[in-house]
């Protein structure tokens, strides 16, 4: 059985495959990274002509809605990081490498998400980092309760956990059905919506967005627990929530893995 020092080893493998390929296409590479960032920055300006016009949302002024954009980006760039492999499983699956994966001594899991590793959002997440320690720095409720930013951080990883958790389960789905190629990229639409905090929308979608799939879990809680306006029955349910995720999506993995039949039978 492997160790974790060796899953590290092999996972540094994989990254170092992926930079060689972003290398040798560097300027393509450049365009994409170009294009990330200047996505970024546009959001960034289209937050801030919204408030040329207002001094709130719903009660938010505009350090703290650049707060939630950029909890977003950190949640969302982190996943995009370590799981970006498990975008490929329709191919993986229909061209017969899973069949391969399954005989190799490593975790299939582990293998598929992490066979491709994306530095260029390793490189946006960058300027996203610094900008929300800068940005943390001048909320005088963070500096004031250190236990607000151990909260924030705690909370992030709680959101990855879930964007991990939403992984597997597409990943499940496609090796169950073989077809389901489209099903990462709905909730890569439903993610868009963790932009914004999950007040200004209604009920009903604050409900979906919160209990059935929980983008606002992983985006908007982080935010409000530096801000100091999660109670604590809401930070509880995150990490409950997170945990009931994970544990039905690598359950709902072993039963998709459990009724596979390779392609080539």
């Amino acid at each position: 059985m492997l160790t974790a020092k060796r899953y590290v080893k092999i996972w540094l493998r994989l990254a170092a495959m992926s930079f060689a390929e972003v290398w040798a296409t560097r300027v393509n590479s450049l365009g994409w990274f170009l294009g990330k960032v200047i996505r970024l920055v546009f959001f960034l300006i289209f937050i801030m002509a919204i408030f040329k016009h207002t001094q709130t949302i719903q009660g938010y002024t505009l350090p703290q809605a650049i707060l939630f954009f950029l909890t977003f980006n950190l949640v969302d760039l982190c996943a995009q990081l370590f799981f970006r492999g498990i975008y490929g499983i329709k191919r993986i699956v229909t061209e017969g490498e899973l069949d391969y994966y399954l005989l190799q001594p490593i975790n299939p899991l582990f293998r598929i998400s992490s066979q491709t590793v994306d530095f260029l959002d390793l490189l946006t997440a960058i300027p996203v980092v610094v900008a929300t320690f800068y940005l943390i720095a001048h909320f005088p409720q963070a500096i004031a309760a250190p236990l607000h930013i151990a909260l924030y951080a705690l909370l992030v990883i709680n959101g990855v956990a879930i964007a991990f958790a939403i992984h597997v389960i597409v990943a499940a789905i496609a090796i169950a059905t073989q077809q389901l190629e489209n099903t990462i990229w709905v909730y890569r639409d439903l993610m868009i919506l963790g932009r914004f905090p999950i007040d200004i929308y209604s009920k009903g979608v604050r409900a979906v967005l919160t209990f059935a799939i929980p983008i606002a879990v992983m985006t908007s809680f982080p935010a409000k627990a530096l801000l100091g306006t999660l109670t604590w029955q809401w930070m509880g349910f995150a990490f409950v929530l997170a945990g009931l995720f994970l544990t039905g999506s690598l359950k709902l993995w072993n039963f998709s893995l459990s009724r596979y039949s390779s392609v080539s039978s």
